[in-house]
């Protein structure tokens, strides 16, 4: 929405294409985009290759010329048409209209076209299926021969309602080959939010800078822009966020940077963060320090392929006392793959995990990785609670003799929770059925209520209150025992008896990942609020629930709306929120309340 809006006021006519939808994921995933498609004499997706579009250049805020194109192929290298593609914008801050695509017969995708930002430099598209590489493209973005008038600071930020946004916005206006240009007019105007603008007009200095007196949001919470104008040009706007006085504004910093891919944290009880990278690897991280240090480096049974790896971490309630730590990994120690709980101990020294042990195995793992859901964390009673996902299979779901498409319920040594729902040919674990590829578990403050958020289909991602024993209601089975996972339906079929309907549905699935409460009375109106990250949606929303957590009380906010894809989010021991970035170049981020 972001990039579709600035363009769109700042500009009028270049129009927008829908949101892009999926991330959901060594390749990224955009889950909740597409599934896999196929024909007779083709096989199943298995490799993507760049085709055109990659090494351009265009004027900024404006279209390449060659549109780009990847094609998807089977093992043996036959075009695989009907495979939903999504393409994403990276770097740049560009619009990608179109971001959904179909392959053809010959194996293509495309999206409709490519805007470059609005900044000369490097803008990046990412083409990507579920389970599969992602194909890069990259193009420059020239300055315009008239001269360069670009965004220099103040962009993207938030401030409550009425009051100024905390860096004033400022453009810049240079030459062609980059050299500032003085005393060029500039004039500045609300674009939408109806707030005010102090310093409406002023000219750019010696290095060819302006800026606004103050820009104060309006009397609305939502998004609100600026637009900077100057003769000759294409006018640039600034988007800010505008939140209830009574909430906080959020504030993130880099906590910990240079990892890969990171899935999930945790923290000990000195403060040590622990971490989880999808590609094998779990870290531990100095609370004082932030130095680093490798503590697993992928065992030798460990198997990464597509959305599947090493997940989930969780640290054990006692772990003063037994030291034990839990992840959800890919395996095949026992032959055929399937993903599994091991439990570690760690060393007293904090320097190794050792005695590794496998406490639940068959859990339901697809050929090529997908849809493995992966979140474990532990519930107030003590017990591992542990989200698996229907591994793209049409019957998996709703099949109680799998442990895929659930909500698990375990204790420390892997055995049934007692008190787990009785439910009739189920096998003992099952807490609760009928899911898709939930990677978000957390549990409300006070009540222990439990929620997942569940990364969706196109169609939606859900916020889901469970009740022990019940169905999801994700069914994607055509009757024939093939997969219609994206053919319109939501997650939770109004058909399946006593099916549990979501809090909250988020259209248009942005790919729903982690999530977490924030507490605290720092976070003013947000305390006891659910934070949910999204990963091809690159932001994440505060959703406030009522009582009973059935439904919202407010129309949830956007926040961290930067271009990252946010896989984990975790309340730490200081109060504060901790945010996995999921990228090659990943970081943790630190979020506080302002």
């Amino acid at each position: 929405m972001r990039l579709c809006l600035a363009v769109t006021l700042a500009l009028g006519a270049i129009g927008c294409g829908a949101s892009p939808v999926g991330n959901s994921d060594p390749a990224p995933d955009v889950e909740g985009g597409s599934d896999l498609g196929g024909s007779n004499d083709a096989g199943a997706p298995t490799l993507t290759e760049l085709v055109a579009g990659d090494g351009q250049s265009a004027a900024v805020g404006t279209p390449v010329d060659v549109v780009p194109r990847m094609r998807v192929t089977d093992s043996d290298g036959i075009p695989v048409p009907d495979v939903e593609v999504t393409f994403s914008v990276l770097e740049g801050h560009g619009v990608v209209e179109g971001p959904m695509s179909l392959t053809d017969a010959d194996g293509l995708a495309a999206p409709e076209r490519w805007l470059l930002g609005p900044t000369p430099g490097l803008n990046r598209l990412m083409g990507e299926v579920p389970g599969l590489a992602p194909i890069f493209f990259e193009a420059t973005g020239r300055a315009d021969a008239r001269g360069s008038f670009v965004i220099d600071a103040g962009n993207f930020q938030n401030a409550r309602i009425g009051t100024a946004v905390e860096v004033p916005p400022r453009v810049r206006f240079t030459t062609e080959d980059g050299v500032p240009v003085p005393d060029r007019p500039v004039s500045f105007e609300i674009g939408s939010g109806g707030g005010m603008v102090r310093g409406q007009t002023s000219v750019t200095d010696d290095d060819g800078t302006a800026s606004v007196d103050e820009w104060v949001m309006g009397p609305e919470p939502g998004p609100q822009t600026l637009i900077a104008r100057t003769e000759g040009l294409p006018p640039v706007a600034f988007e800010a966020m505008a939140v209830d006085d009574r909430a906080p504004v959020l504030s993130e910093e880099t906590w910990l940077d240079e990892l890969r891919r990171p899935w999930d944290l945790a923290f000990l009880p000195d403060g040590s963060m622990l971490m989880t990278e999808r590609g094998g690897r779990i870290l531990i991280a100095d609370p004082s320090s932030r130095q680093t240090r490798v503590l697993v480096n992928r065992p030798e049974d460990f198997v990464a392929r597509g959305q599947s790896g090493l997940l989930g971490l969780a640290v054990d309630p006692d772990f003063q006392n037994n030291r034990y730590v839990y992840t959800f990994l890919a395996s095949d120690r026992d032959g055929d793959t399937d993903n599994r709980i091991r439990r570690w101990r760690l060393s007293e020294s904090n320097e190794d995990l050792v005695e590794d042990q496998d406490i639940l195995t068959g859990m339901t793992y697809a050929a090529n990785g997908a849809h493995s859901g992966g979140r474990i964390r532990f519930g107030p009673e003590g017990y591992l609670y542990i989200t698996t996902g229907d591994t793209r299979s049409a019957t998996v779901p709703q099949d109680l003799q799998e442990l895929g498409g659930k909500i698990l319920r375990i204790t420390r040594d892997g055995e049934p929770a007692p008190g787990n729902p009785q439910i009739p040919g189920a096998l003992p674990e099952i807490f609760f059925v009928g899911v898709r590829n939930p990677q978000g578990i957390a549990f409300r403050p006070g009540t222990g209520d439990v929620f997942i958020c569940e990364h969706g289909p196109d169609q939606d991602d859900e916020i889901t209150r469970l009740v022990a024993g019940g169905n999801g209601g994700w069914n994607p089975n055509d009757g024939e025992g093939n997969y219609n996972g994206y053919d319109g339906a939501l997650m939770s079929d109004p058909s399946i008896s006593d099916v549990v309907l979501p809090t909250y549905r988020v259209p248009n699935s942005a790919g729903m990942s982690g999530c977490d409460f924030m507490v605290g009375a720092e976070w003013r109106a947000w305390d006891q609020a659910l934070l949910v990250g999204m990963l091809a949606g690159t932001r994440a929303l505060v959703v406030s629930l009522d009582s009973a957590g059935t439904s919202t009380t407010e129309e949830p906010t956007t926040v961290l709306d930067t271009q990252a894809r946010i896989r984990s989010i975790v309340m730490g021991p200081d109060g504060y929120m901790y945010v996995a970035i999921d990228s090659e170049d990943g970081e943790i981020w630190r979020v506080t309340p302002n």
